[in-house]
């Protein structure tokens, strides 16, 4: 029966037990090492540095070392949309995604993208 699942349904199951497991703790700013070993490389072109950014003195750190130009995140700014706006006014130090994938996963669901962290969607 598991096997007959889609893969978004499964991806839920995964999200529901490493949240009753408390496995969301990724290394902050996971692909840095990944960055500074590809600069020297880039030359003149921009690097943007994705990946478990979630303090505003990491995302000041990687940026001021000059590991990247640039920070991307997707799930922080669903989760807050005006993130950029509490960082720069200082009602932030860090941000409140936990990265557990569930608006992804909603997103592959057909449901609308948002954030799910607080309670899974009633139509499921």
């Amino acid at each position: 029966m598991r096997g007959s699942l889609p893969w978004w349904k499964r991806l839920f199951g995964r999200c529901i037990l490493a949240k009753m497991q408390g496995r969301y703790d990724l290394e902050e700013a996971y692909n840095r090492q990944a960055a500074e070993t590809i600069r020297p490389a880039l030359g003149h072109t921009p690097l943007i540095l994705v990946g478990g950014l979630r303090t505003v003195a990491q995302m000041e750190t990687v940026l001021t070392e000059g590991h990247s130009d640039l920070i991307a995140m997707s799930r922080p700014f669903i989760r807050e949309p005006a993130l950029v706006d509490k960082i720069k006014s200082g009602q932030t130090h860090k941000v409140a995604c936990v990265s557990c994938n569930r608006c992804l996963a909603a997103v592959a669901a057909g449901l609308p993208i948002r954030c799910y962290q607080r309670r899974w969607p009633s139509t499921l």
